[in-house]
């Protein structure tokens, strides 16, 4: 316990200044405080996902590999999914919206189809309107995860 004290006492007719402290609730304090944050930091740790940002860079020019290799893009729009690689539209990859609800599960299903034709691909955009709900913009990228795609990019231009 902390302790205050003034000299002088009762002998000095003034009202005695010694008070005790109580420094528990403080310490109680403290102590839910520093359990909070380790708590919060292992939580910042465990929701991580890694992605980058594409950039609006100048155009470089590309080898014949890299002509080859296929862009893959999924955009979310508030009619639905729309999966573009190499600039153009693919087949099937206009998915709409089912009972007002982005579909999932035809977007993982196209996605894994994708991976089969393309086994090497690991890399995907993914884009979306200011429009698009956040939690579906994240959902768009767990199923990107799902079907191997872990290397995510994230625009915001379509």
């Amino acid at each position: 316990m902390g302790a205050v004290s003034a000299p002088g006492g009762r002998s000095s007719g003034k009202k005695s200044l010694n008070v005790e402290l109580n420094l528990v609730p403080f310490i109680d304090l403290l102590t839910c405080l520093i359990c909070f944050l380790l708590m919060a930091a292992v939580w910042i740790q465990i929701g991580k996902i890694s992605v980058s940002q594409s950039g609006q860079g100048a155009p470089t020019e590309q080898t014949p590999e890299e002509r080859e290799r296929l862009n893959l893009v999924v955009a979310v729009t508030p009619q639905g999914f729309l999966i573009t690689g190499n600039g153009q539209t693919l087949e099937g990859g206009d998915i709409l919206k089912k009972d007002n609800q982005y579909d999932f599960e035809r977007l993982g299903t196209k996605l894994k189809e994708i991976h089969g034709l393309f086994p090497d691909k690991d890399d995907i955009v993914v884009m979306s309107e200011d429009s698009i709900n956040y939690q579906d913009l994240i959902n768009t990228m767990d199923v990107c995860l799902v079907n191997e795609f872990p290397n995510l990019s994230v625009s915001g231009t379509i």
